[in-house]
């Protein structure tokens, strides 16, 4: 209890600077002048005033209730204080409490710090539903929950306290006793607010449906934080400091359950921000924030992927999603229709993607509030994200149950979050590299990889692994990160490139059906079957727009394409500087070739993680091009070259073929047409790519003739597709042109790139064009309208199927047949002596011969076809360009090889050729004349052979190739089969398959044996018979 001898008396400067106070309501100015002695009673009056009506003037009374319930009056000297407490019976609170008796109204009534408690507990113990109290308090107090008054009292007091510390006349130990005084007040405000929040019925509560405890503390943080329903973060920050070591999360526990309830309810559309900003303003206070991972739902470990999105703490704040497979509503944002594109959606991509940026920037700053708070809160985190990521592994398979994985939104913002924490350590020089653990998978990783596929690891190499132990720290926060993030990709993005590209297949099938069978209702011959067909089509398709385009404006956003662009730099980064046997890449260039042998923390590593890269670049390299067009692509530029020169690191070919598909797409002009709009530059500028692009596509080009996948006789054709356009673009660079002519020197293994050029080449001309003859067939059957209109129903379609198929297989053979060609037409400009080797050059020689016979022969009418550019046929380019291979070939060798041609060749057929060529000058004068001598030099061979022919007469047939059944002038013996076949044919047949012919046994140009003894017999005979044409012609004469 406070004596009344202690007070110091009031200054005048004080007293003048209090004089208002019986015109103003506010406590705050006479608190600041209080004396020491007063200092606890300020505390006191400032908390009683909260909430208080207009001050009474000097010499008011006011009623308050005796036990007996009959008023009673306060005395004058009172009045100011009462009529500014206005709460509390100052009956009870008289007996123990010691009052002075001033002589100024200004004075304030003293009440003890001590006594402090009772007054709280006094007023909090009105009974605001017994109509008794109403003399008491006016009816707005009594409306007032014990939180609201609490709470108000605090802001008066921190008002008081502002005040007070300004003060400059009283000494400084006068003002730190006020404060520490008012500091120890508002700490009790604080205890009682945190149990009322934890026990509302502690005391007497209003009973109007008013929201009490937790929720009227989330009704306080949903509301602006800057306006008087609000709640103030000084004040969060009091009742955690007061409940840190004593239960805060039991008051988190609700208050987080509360907000994500309210989020669980919001869309990226609606009010998603106000719980979510609710939650920042708990993570704004680094002990709930440190809290909030306490919370019983933090980490269900019961939940399915499907329900963590929603049960879990922060579920239902990450799951706001732009994606309207997730979130139904988006749709609308996009409109209907089946002609509509990015361009009249434009302003909703800008709106969905504005909100969906909006809401990564606030989750990353709540994540990283929670990070930030502790290291036992930053593991929680990490541990949830992780069993995420677990529950989650299906969404990486081909077939995925969607009911059963959480949904693409939620994936999604959980990895731009993660990506947000790897931004400190993907700066350009990747400095922190070095810091990114190399062995995170040894022994328990946290991420299980037991059932995936690793890049190149045999099983023994696997379980050893497994069995062994990370060296102490070397799993960081970094390398935690930099692993979720990688993963959340897995899962995420990347699953979501590869499915767009699956669903834009379909997207464009059905297109192609809607618009075959619109043509039909305009030509008038649309059943009546059809015609229900278009409408439910025109549905679905209204449908496919909506959904891609809400897709579109997500996975092709810049931003977010950039900032995986940077991460997948960091991560190709990692993985040189892992195959690097120095360890110093990138501050010192890795050196090819790499050791013959992998390590194993490269090995064991998921093949995933290549394959997201990948496929990553080729999404974004296809689709968004400028996304990169400002950055340096060197990172890019090395690993394709290291890895596609390292056979022994990547054992699936499928990935080596994504590497080049890379290389393709970095081709291509991505600004209309101009061809010096590429990001291929770098391939005629990078020094590893001017030393290793070359050897390496050719190699692979031979590589992928067997793969053992079930569809390499297809794939092959996309690959060397590839491979051709690249060396097409690389071939003006000298440098690279003379690499490839060091490959030519290599004789065995380019005769083998030549062999299955020249294959390729005669594969897809013969299917190409005959698909071309099929559309021109049918085109004309469907022409005829009278006959066609005959036909049933079911003829028409079934044709129409089979038009649909050969236009669609002729587009892709005769644009992979025209590279080949062209690709022929330029090599052999500077190379060729591998294609007129003894095994190539006849198959080579009847190939063009063939060719040429079908575009200038009597068939070539039927290749025109109504739309030949639909097809890419382009059949004068294609004749310039095989006449190009003749004309570049002119050598006695070739000369004999067309002459042995008795199927194709025909002289006519030159002549014909050589009429279009100078119709459509395609050809200058001195090519054709070229031509023409070509073609005499032919005649003269054909004749000389035809008399050799006439001089041996029949031939033995022990002489004949048993493959070719031609005579065989370099006889070798197969050491399985025993059989006899000519060196040159042997040769030819193990270009392309490496067993014996005759039994299928393995079979090496190095196993066959020299069979002198046939050989000598051969020639012999050819001389024998020469001998007796000789002596006939003599006798003739």
């Amino acid at each position: 209890m406070q004596d009344a001898s202690n007070e110091v008396p009031l200054t005048q400067e004080e007293r003048e600077r209090t004089s208002g106070l019986h015109d103003h309501p506010a406590a705050a100015a006479t608190a600041a002048t209080t004396t020491t002695a007063e200092s606890h009673t300020v505390a006191a009056v400032a908390l009683l005033q909260c909430g208080s009506k207009p001050y009474q003037p000097k010499g008011a009374t006011r009623s308050t209730s005796k036990a007996d319930g009959h008023p009673t009056k306060v005395p004058k000297s009172i009045g100011p204080v009462y009529s500014k407490a206005a709460f509390i019976d100052l009956r009870g609170v008289a007996k123990r409490s010691a009052f002075s008796h001033p002589s100024s109204v200004l004075e304030p009534l003293l009440i003890s710090q001590a006594s402090l408690d009772r007054v709280l507990v006094d007023r909090m113990s009105v009974d605001p539903n017994d109509s008794s109290n109403a003399t008491l308090l006016d009816r707005g107090q009594l409306r007032l929950t014990l939180f609201d008054y609490l709470l108000d009292c605090w802001r008066r007091l921190e008002m008081v306290k502002s005040q007070t510390s300004r003060v400059k006349t009283l000494p400084v130990n006068v003002i730190e006793e006020r404060v520490q005084s008012l500091n120890s007040s508002k700490g009790l405000l604080v205890s009682y607010a945190g149990l009322v929040i934890q026990m509302p019925d502690m005391f007497p509560q209003i009973q109007n449906g008013t929201n009490l405890g937790a929720q009227q503390l989330i009704d306080r943080l949903l509301a602006d934080p800057d306006s008087a329903s609000g709640v103030p973060t000084e004040f969060l920050k009091d009742i955690a400091d007061r409940f840190k070591d004593d239960g805060l999360e039991a008051i988190i526990q609700p208050l987080v359950a509360g907000l994500a309830a309210r989020a669980r309810t919001a869309t990226i559309l609606t009010d998603w921000r106000t719980p979510l900003r609710a939650l920042l303003t708990l993570v704004d206070v680094p002990a709930m924030a440190a809290s909030i991972p306490q919370v019983a739902t933090w980490n269900p470990t019961n939940a399915t992927a499907r329900q963590v999105e929603i049960v879990s703490a922060l579920g239902p704040f990450l799951k706001t999603s732009g994606f309207c497979a997730d979130d139904p509503s988006v749709a609308e944002l996009f409109g209907t229709g089946l002609k509509r594109n990015k361009s009249d959606s434009s302003g909703a991509f800008a709106s969905i993607r504005g909100a969906v940026r909006g809401l990564h920037t606030s989750l990353f700053q709540g994540v990283n509030g929670i990070v930030r708070s502790g290291a036992e809160p930053r593991e929680r985190m990490l541990a949830y994200f992780y069993s995420v990521l677990r529950k989650n592994e299906r969404r990486s398979q081909m077939q995925v149950d969607r009911a059963t994985v959480s949904g693409d939104g939620f994936i999604y913002n959980i990895t731009e979050i993660l990506m947000r924490f790897c931004d400190p350590f993907m700066d350009n020089s990747h400095s922190k590299v070095d810091r990114i653990s190399q062995t995170f998978f040894k022994g328990h990783s946290k991420i299980d990889i037991s059932k995936v596929t690793r890049i190149c690891a045999p099983k023994e190499v696997i379980d050893g692994y497994a069995g062994s132990e990370a060296p102490p720290g070397s799993i960081n926060f970094i390398s935690d990160i930099f692993f979720l993030t990688l993963g959340f990709h897995h899962i995420g993005v990347s699953r979501m490139y590869v499915d767009y590209k699956r669903f834009m297949k379909d997207f464009y099938e059905m297109r192609d059906q809607y618009d075959r069978l619109k043509e039909q209702e305009t030509s008038g011959q649309l059943s009546a079957e059809n015609g229900l067909l278009i409408k439910r089509y025109e549905a679905q398709l209204d449908k496919m727009i909506t959904f891609r385009l809400s897709l579109e404006s997500q996975i092709l956003d810049p931003i977010i394409l950039g900032h995986s662009f940077q991460f997948y730099n960091l991560v190709m980064v990692w993985l040189l500087r892992l195959v690097d046997p120095a360890q110093a890449y990138p501050r010192s260039p890795i050196k090819l070739p790499l050791p013959e042998r992998p390590s194993d923390d490269f090995a064991i590593l998921p093949e995933y993680i290549f394959e997201d890269i990948v496929e990553f670049f080729i999404f974004v390299l296809r689709h968004s091009p400028e996304t990169v067009a400002s950055s340096t692509l060197d990172e890019l530029v090395t690993f394709t070259m290291v890895f596609l020169t390292s056979p022994g690191y990547i054992k699936n070919p499928h990935l080596k073929a994504k590497l080049v598909e890379i290389l393709f797409f970095m081709t291509l002009p991505y600004r209309g047409q101009r061809n010096d709009d590429t990001l291929g530059i770098k391939l005629n500028t990078n020094p590893m790519a001017l030393q290793c692009l070359i050897p390496a596509i050719m190699t692979f080009y031979v590589e992928v003739e067997n793969t053992g996948r079930h569809s390499q006789f297809y794939d092959k054709f996309n690959i060397r597709y590839n491979i051709s356009q690249i060396l097409k673009f690389v071939w003006t660079n000298p440098i690279h042109r003379d690499m490839v002519k060091a490959e030519s020197q290599k004789s065995e293994s380019f005769v083998r790139f030549a062999n299955l050029l020249m294959n390729d080449t005669t594969y897809l001309l013969d299917e190409g064009l005959s698909k071309l003859a099929e559309i021109h067939d049918i085109e004309v059957e469907m022409d005829d309208k009278v006959t066609w209109a005959a036909q049933t129903p079911q003829h028409r379609q079934e044709r129409e199927g089979v038009l649909s198929t050969a236009q669609r297989q002729a587009s892709s053979y005769i644009a992979l047949g025209n590279e080949t060609v062209n690709m022929l037409s330029y090599l052999t400009v500077e190379i060729k002596e591998p294609f007129l080797s003894a095994e190539i050059v006849d198959r080579l020689a009847t190939m063009l011969d063939y060719n040429l016979v079908i575009l200038v022969g009597e068939k070539m009418s039927n290749l025109k076809v109504k739309s030949p550019e639909e097809y890419r046929f382009q059949p004068r380019i294609l004749l310039s360009d095989i006449i190009n291979i003749y004309l570049h070939l002119d050598t006695p060798t070739f000369i004999a090889a067309l002459a042995r041609d008795d199927r194709s060749y025909s002289a006519d057929i030159f002549f014909a050729a050589s009429r279009i060529l100078e119709g459509r000058n395609l050809k200058s004068a001195d090519e054709i004349a070229k031509l023409a001598r070509l073609v005499r030099k032919i005649e003269e061979v054909r004749q000389k052979g035809a008399e050799d022919e006439e001089e041996l007469g029949e031939i033995p047939d022990e002489f004949l190739d048993p493959l070719l059944y031609t005579l065989m002038e370099d006889p070798v013996l197969l050491p399985t089969s025993n059989m006899s076949i000519d060196r040159s044919t042997i040769k030819s047949h193990l270009l392309s398959d490496t067993t014996d012919p005759f039994n299928r046994m393995p079979l090496k140009i190095s196993d066959v044996v020299d069979n002198v003894e046939l050989r000598d017999k051969i020639r012999a005979w050819k001389a024998s018979q020469r001998s007796k044409a000789t002596t006939a012609m003599e006798i003739d004469e």
